[in-house]
């Protein structure tokens, strides 16, 4: 099966070389300076890769505007000038073993065209338009015709190193039993929905659910869609029972917040498309892997890639070990690659380490002078734990019984994959995880609130009389000069403090006469007077005091000084209907549960592997430049192979996760999230 062009390119680029997110390096302005025999333009060498200059001007490129200059001094500077020097020689030997394959004008040509017809620009007439479009990323139209030609080159030659690599029956079936999660079903749904025009009926209709009413007796009589099914998604006319459906069945909005249930439940009102929507999950249906003969072709494509991408890699790695390096007199730069880690006989080299730190986008985004260090010290380290792990399960993989595929970092995430295949989970593991993780699958407290506040407590205490007995809220509050604030629904933490302690902490309420509604006591709610005009007298007398000559400034300051106001009370009523924090069952969350604990089986059944491993391949670490702070410790980062992913599963324990990745994102704005996955 062989790939298009553009494909090839992709993987050669993204892949194979693995340049860094963020970082531009192109072959434009060699493009450009150099034509014309200009060579002079370029500067002087700086590196000498084969016997072929990497000039000044290249170099400068390379490095502007990009991750390579974020720092420019101590340890990750050090860093990045390594990582800058690596790609650069990598990129020159790739040029230079792509040099022999011949590209015709006709093939440029082609290429041209079909970049102006997916610009829109087609034609004598969009000249103009055309070479704007390439100017604004600084080429001419000689120059990009040349940087398309070089492009070409590189696809001819990866075509070449591809051509003729096929995949057995063995080496699809492994794919398919290490990479399961890319071969699921979608997750699905029974569920009902109602849609109306107003959020103040949605949150009305909400409120009548969670009291106990029958969310499909509403939906036949409010919803303005699927009315005459109860609400049911996935119904046939006539029907009144959901059936199975995915996302699409809802609204991007609405399916989200459908689906991050992950089991029974209601969700909170939505907004979408100018209607409000409230769905009633009755059960989530996970995604199951699909069967190996109903995804066999695409199965077989990924794994045809994968193995491609695996022979790329493979050749540019010979060509970088095989490349002869050397730094002129008139260069700045130098490559000190010191070994980082041996496991088995095979060395972690610095810029290895380097490479797997800087391609994590988040961390790219966190790099400044603030943050260099913090990530040299505490980040690094975890980073070279995930490298030697990924090494000791490529190792590893070659003593299975089974025919792994791809780059080295995908066989080895795929080795901890598919050692892992045959996790399972009991019935007791289920419930002891939800009983252990109780909280997280506890539905906060939330209540419909009314408050009324009144200067004078008899009026609080008529009023409350009044409505207990059954008396209109605002008609109450209008005959005994109270002020109404409709909260409507809040949570806990959402009111001042004494009113969410009195709501939600107490049971200082008594129920209203044939209504859901409950009616707190009197509150005496203090709050420090305020006096108009108050900040701009302390202003007009600070400046007469700071003005008068001979005072002694202390003294001024505390006679100008107006006493403070005193406090005022306020009787507070609250009329709210509330609805306790709830523990959601076992069985509305069991499937999200039980993805809990076979991922945790999974992840169990890897890391014994790897300990393993461990047990039977030497492994010596070196010590890094600087020391953990003290304050630090090395961040839990999650075991996965640098530049894959993990099989796509959830993590086991989610809120433990959080909690984890929390307290990184705290120093570095999330970067020691996924660490090194790319």
């Amino acid at each position: 099966m062989s790939m298009s062009k553009r494909t090839r390119t992709v993987i050669l680029w993204a892949i194979a070389i693995g340049l860094l997110v963020g970082m531009v390096i192109s072959f434009t302005p060699t493009m450009g300076l150099n034509w014309g025999g200009q060579t002079a333009l370029l500067g002087t060498p700086q590196i000498v890769v084969n016997g072929e200059a990497i000039r000044e001007a290249e170099v400068n490129q390379a490095s502007q505007g990009t991750l390579f200059n974020a720092v420019s001094e101590g340890p990750v500077a050090e860093d990045l000038q390594r990582l800058l020097v690596d790609e650069l020689v990598r990129q020159k030997g790739i040029e230079q073993a792509a040099a022999s394959v011949r590209v015709s004008n006709g093939d440029v040509r082609a290429a041209v065209d079909e970049f102006r017809e997916s610009r829109g620009v087609v034609g004598r007439a969009n000249d103009r338009n055309y070479v704007s479009i390439i100017g604004s990323a600084g080429f001419t139209d000689e120059t990009f015709r040349e940087y398309l030609r070089g492009q070409l080159r590189l696809a001819g030659w990866e075509e070449s190193l591809v051509d003729g690599v096929t995949v057995s029956d063995a080496e699809v079936e492994a794919y398919y039993l290490a990479n399961p999660s890319a071969y699921q079903s979608e997750e699905r749904i029974l569920a009902r929905q109602i849609v109306v025009e107003d959020r103040e009926t949605a949150e009305e209709l909400r409120a009548r659910v969670a009291a106990g009413e029958s969310f499909a007796e509403l939906a036949a009589e409010h919803s303005l869609e699927r009315a005459d099914r109860q609400g049911a998604l996935g119904a046939q006319e006539g029907q009144t029972e959901p059936s199975p459906v995915g996302r699409p069945a809802l609204p991007t909005a609405v399916a989200n917040a459908a689906f991050a249930l992950r089991g029974a439940g209601l969700t909170d009102v939505v907004e979408a498309a100018g209607t409000f929507h409230l769905v009633q999950v009755e059960e989530f249906l996970p995604a199951q892997t699909r069967p190996l003969e109903e995804v066999r072709s695409t199965v077989a494509a990924d794994a045809l890639e994968a193995k491609q991408q695996g022979v790329v890699e493979a050749e540019i790695e010979r060509l970088r070990a095989a490349a002869t390096v050397e730094f002129p007199e008139t260069s700045t730069l130098w490559f000190d690659n010191p070994t980082v880690a041996v496991v088995g006989d095979r060395e972690i080299k610095a810029v290895d380490l380097d490479r797997a730190t800087y391609t994590n986008s988040q961390i790219q985004q966190a790099l400044s002078p603030d943050t260099a260090d913090l990530i040299v010290q505490l980040f690094k380290p975890a980073v070279l734990d995930q490298l030697i792990n990924a090494e000791l399960a490529y190792q590893g993989a070659q003593a299975l019984d089974v025919e792994l595929v791809g780059t080295r970092a995908t066989v080895a995430q795929a080795a901890r994959n598919y050692v892992a295949r045959d996790a399972g989970f009991s019935e007791a593991e289920v419930e002891e995880y939800y009983q252990s993780n109780i909280a997280a699958f506890t539905l906060s407290a939330e209540a419909e609130v009314t408050q009324v506040d009144f200067a004078v407590l008899e009026d609080a205490q008529a009023f409350r009389a009044a409505v207990l007995v059954g008396a209109d809220v605002l008609e109450a509050s209008s005959d005994f000069g109270g002020t109404v604030s409709e909260h409507g629904r809040v949570l806990p933490n959402t009111l001042p403090d004494d009113l969410d302690s009195a709501l939600f902490e107490t049971e200082a309420f008594e129920p209203v006469a044939g209504g859901s509604q409950e009616v707190s006591d009197v509150l005496v709610i203090v709050r420090p007077a305020e006096e108009d005009g108050q900040e701009e007298e302390q202003a007009a007398e600070a400046d007469e005091a700071e003005a008068a000559e001979g005072e002694d400034e202390e003294e001024a300051a505390a006679e100008e000084q107006p006493d403070a106001p005193a406090a005022s009370e306020t009787y507070v009523v609250l009329v709210a209907e509330r609805t306790p924090a709830r523990v959601r069952p076992l069985e509305d969350v069991r499937a999200q549960v039980e993805t809990a604990v076979l991922n945790a089986n999974r992840q169990r059944l890897s890391s014994e592997w790897l300990e393993g491993l461990r047990e039977e391949i030497e492994v010596e670490e070196f010590s890094l430049a600087g020391q953990l702070p003290e304050t630090f410790s090395v961040p839990a980062v999650e075991d996965e192979v640098p530049g894959s992913s993990a099989d796509g599963e959830e993590p086991a324990d989610e809120d433990a996760e959080a909690q984890d990745e929390g307290a990184a994102e705290d120093e570095v704005g999330g970067a020691a999230e996924e660490s090194t996955e790319e």
